[in-house]
């Protein structure tokens, strides 16, 4: 079936689902309405094989695209659910992380040391310890006190490791808003500081190191680019470095740029779309089937970059930590209509049982599609405003969205619920809702509902003891907490 588009919403197949004979919204051959009835809701719905071939998809294209060696780690931070990181390791790649917690998973799940690269702009030194005790295959320094640091423990330790310096060239990708050009020099904090010479003193520093060793560079210039040429033009800023790393006797053998590479089916709101949504309740258009940008057009551009950069010889060993590129459209949140209000000249409300202080942060600057589950084909006829369950104003999940006409009991299906949206979800209050994945009709169970007894396991109810309970969030135990 071809994409067509109805009042610029996309249709259900662009996301890999499809409108069964009862009108419902089916995924990797399942009714949804069927799965919330039986498992509840809130309910993230993954869709298992079409997951799988995107990832295998995205790897496959930069391999054929890149005459170099080519690295793919997905970054945990985007989707840390084990059952979905196992199809995605499953797939071929490897692990991107930026803390403890991430590096423990990624290790618990069966990924060696050297198939990781570390991130983050606050790695504390027992991370790093950790990051050195299991040989990652690099770690990104984020400023130069991290790599004092890390440059002591490696003396310290008598370890080597691997090093990229983290660039911030001060570029910002078309249409990012403040809290997404993590390339800007003004608006970023990560990274060293191009135009402030803070590379060439991370290099300096290098130079009579043996322990801790300089293997090339890494940016992240955003996220949600649906520009490719923008990692082409940040790669341009780097020209100059290629000479201040010969004159001191380094070579460059890995470029990592990051990650950022848009989902197809959902988009970040510009800044001006932020202001016209927040202050005057004006929501922005869905995406467009014309501006879903591929993967081989991300991995000609960086290709092109790279082979502008160096010569044959020279290439380096390009690696890519795409996130929301690869789960976002790949799953979707189950939301039940549990009260309709309706004020004559002022508005209607949906109340769900998840909202933005649950389950839907990332609704708050993404446009994400919504579906009635459970009968498709009623048509769009009304503005509503869809809230979740606490007690707050702000827990909106949409204003002024253009729905059928809901009623109490009904479903509503949140699309590409894949990024972000169980890294940021909260007990607000409500458990953490349940993981599902379906794959030809049937269903696996990735994480139960959260229940009472997981919101109070980390509580001390003998205060007598409290003295004695030993903190398994610090030291070893981090670690062998996954073990």
């Amino acid at each position: 079936m071809g994409h067509r588009v109805k009042r610029g919403i996309l249709p259900p197949d662009a996301w890999g689902c499809c409108v069964n004979r009862s009108g419902e919204l089916s995924v990797g051959g399942c009714s949804t309405v069927d799965l919330a009835k039986r498992y509840g809701t809130p309910l993230h719905v993954v869709n298992e094989s079409r997951l799988e071939a995107t990832a295998g998809n995205f790897r496959r294209i930069f391999e054929k695209t890149y005459p170099g060696k080519v690295s793919v780690h997905f970054a945990l931070k985007c989707n840390g659910v084990p059952g979905v990181l196992k199809r995605i390791f499953g797939a071929g790649l490897k692990a991107e992380v930026m803390s403890v917690f991430e590096l423990a998973l990624a290790r618990h799940l069966g990924i060696g040391g050297k198939d990781i690269v570390v991130n983050g702009p606050c790695k504390t030194e027992f991370f790093l310890r950790q990051c050195i005790e299991s040989d990652v295959k690099c770690i990104v320094v984020d400023s130069l006190e991290e790599l004092d640091v890390l440059i002591r423990l490696c003396d310290t330790m008598q370890k080597s490791i691997d090093v990229l310096l983290r660039i911030n060239p001060d570029y910002i990708p078309r249409g990012m808003t403040q809290g997404s050009a993590t390339g800007s020099r003004k608006g970023c904090a990560f990274g060293l500081d191009l135009l402030g010479g803070e590379v060439d003193r991370a290099l300096d520093r290098l130079q009579s190191k043996q322990r801790v060793r300089f293997k090339g560079f890494h940016f992240h210039i955003g996220t949600g680019i649906r520009y490719p040429k923008d990692y082409l033009r940040a790669l341009q800023r780097i020209k100059s470095l290629i000479p201040c790393v010969k004159k001191r006797g380094f070579r460059i053998e890995i470029f990592d740029v990051g990650g950022g590479f848009a989902a197809k089916t959902t988009r970040e709101m510009s800044s001006c779309e932020m202001i016209l949504y927040q202050s005057l309740e004006r929501l922005p258009a869905p995406a467009k089937i014309g501006n879903q940008v591929t993967f081989e057009a991300f991995a000609e551009a960086i290709s092109t970059g790279l082979q502008a950069l160096f010569s044959d010889e020279e290439l380096p060993e390009l690696i890519v930590e795409p996130g929301r590129s690869i789960v976002s459209s790949n799953q979707l949140l189950l939301l039940t209509v549990h009260r309709v209000k309706h004020r004559s000249g002022v508005k209607k409300w949906l109340i769900t049982d998840g909202g933005l202080g649950t389950v839907s942060m990332p609704t708050y600057y993404e446009y994400h599609e919504l579906f009635l589950c459970n009968n498709m084909d009623r048509p769009r006829t009304e503005k509503v405003t869809i809230i979740g369950p606490v007690c707050f104003a702000g827990d909106v999940v949409y204003k002024n969205k253009i729905m059928p006409e809901v009623f109490p009991g009904e479903l509503l299906a949140v699309m590409n619920s894949g990024a972000y949206f169980t890294s940021w979800e909260s007990t607000f209050g409500f458990p953490r809702p349940a993981i599902l994945s379906v794959k030809d009709g049937r269903e696996i169970l990735l994480r139960r509902r959260e229940c009472f007894t997981d919101f109070i396991s980390r509580d001390n109810f003998d205060e007598d003891k409290m003295n004695r309970m030993p903190d398994t969030g610090r030291g070893k135990g981090v670690m062998e907490f996954y073990r």
